[in-house]
């Protein structure tokens, strides 16, 4: 089976996010032999030729795409607003570049399309169309709600400003793609619930992909009692908004309660592309470590006693969440922080949402010898491992051109 794969942004290397959730996918793919032919967009720093290499590892074919920042294709972009929502329209590609593409998919000629991320859906659309197969599709979010919190996070009138771009179209557009997919399969079940409800019958479950350590989760406890840096650790993209909005809510309206508690408390605040606002603030707040564009998660984690995620806003799955289940620390999250998980899952999660209960479960985490509960390992893999990808292999099988 043959299948090219439009992912909305560069899939390695990766660390974090929607990045490391369509890498997962394409070497999920590869182990059950599906042959790859890779179509991404990268922005501001190029993809190394080790970036390539590695891809080529599980894709036969690579096809980058630059998000270009010219005057020439901003004025292009601009007209495109008048059709496509902002982060669609930095990611069409015409006249030459555009033949050039769908001669390659064609010679290439691939069983189906699998656009993977709303946000290349103008040029998956075109190559289903061209080529006469199948458009599939792997949503990451409900965009269109997920922006709407976005912009209610958005700080400063930049920001407010491309979030409102970015709003642009975007319900027709998502829900044009997902009609038009002989297929699509969405991150949780509450988001395919929401399609489910507007009549959408071709939405499936795909929750994100984890490649669990050899080492079991009480093995990862044990040595989770024996590290720690850092009293509190959070990791994430520092310049979407609602990591932001939610890092700065931590730092302002909880971080005091537990410093006033714990005058020598530690916090890790570790992430990707920081804004100004977050770095300015990790500097100047007594106990606080920023830590730009960290190399490994995993020792990111590791470092820390308790792991947080203060995130306000949101859709989708949380992968963060999941991620820090793997290393035997106590977490306390939001409500948001856990929304689209299973419930047997959300119990791992010391849950607050307000300042006061955020502060006090910290607390009372790093001040009392208490167990935290042990992860079970088959219930994780069950929900996120690799093996979910047999029965979607199959579906698509079954619905790609003849």
């Amino acid at each position: 089976m043959k299948i090219t794969l439009v992912c909305q942004e560069i899939p390695y290397p990766a660390i974090h996010g929607s990045r490391i959730d369509i890498w997962r996918r394409i070497k999920a793919f590869a182990a059950q032999g599906v042959e790859l032919q890779t179509i991404f967009w990268w922005f501001g720093n190029a993809p190394t030729a080790e970036d390539i290499a590695e891809i080529h590892k599980y894709a036969s074919q690579v096809h980058p795409l630059e998000i270009e920042q010219t005057s020439i294709s901003r004025l292009r972009r601009a007209t495109d607003l008048w059709t496509y929502p902002l982060a669609t329209s930095s990611r069409r590609v015409k006249g030459q570049k555009l033949a050039q593409l769908v001669q390659s998919v064609r010679e290439f000629s691939p069983d189906l399309i699998f656009l993977d991320g709303l946000h290349g859906g103008a040029i998956a659309t075109i190559l289903s169309r061209e080529l006469n197969v199948p458009l599939v599709t792997r949503s990451h979010n409900i965009e269109h709600l997920y922006a709407k919190k976005l912009l209610a996070a958005a700080v400063g009138f930049k920001d407010k400003l491309r979030q409102s771009l970015s709003m642009l179209h975007l319900e027709r557009y998502e829900k044009d793609i997902l009609a038009k997919s002989a297929l699509f399969y969405d991150i949780s079940a509450d988001d395919l619930k929401f399609w489910q409800d507007l009549n959408f019958t071709n939405g499936r479950l795909l929750p994100p992909i984890f490649e669990f350590s050899d080492r079991s989760t009480s093995e990862n406890r044990d040595v989770a009692q024996s590290e720690g840096a850092y009293d509190l650790v959070f990791l994430g993209n520092l310049n979407t908004e609602n990591n932001v909005a939610g890092v700065i809510w931590f730092l302002t309206q909880v971080f005091p309660i537990v410093r006033e508690r714990l005058p020598l408390v530690k916090v890790l605040i570790a992430g990707f592309k920081p804004v100004d606002r977050i770095v300015e603030m990790c500097e100047c707040t007594a106990g606080v470590t920023l830590s730009i564009n960290p190399v490994s998660a995993s020792d990111t984690y590791r470092s820390g006693a308790v792991l947080i995620n203060p995130i306000l806003t949101g859709s989708g799955v949380k992968i963060k969440s999941i991620e820090m289940l793997q290393f035997g620390k106590p977490i306390v999250s939001t409500s948001e922080g856990v929304s689209g998980l299973p419930t047997d899952i959300k119990q791992y999660f010391k849950i607050a949402n307000d300042r006061v209960a955020f502060a006090n479960a910290a607390i009372e985490f790093l001040t009392t010898k208490s167990d935290v509960p042990l992860v079970d390992r088959q219930l994780l893999e069950s929900y996120f491992g690799a093996k979910i990808i047999d029965d979607v292999v199959a579906e698509l099988k079954s619905i790609a051109r003849p």
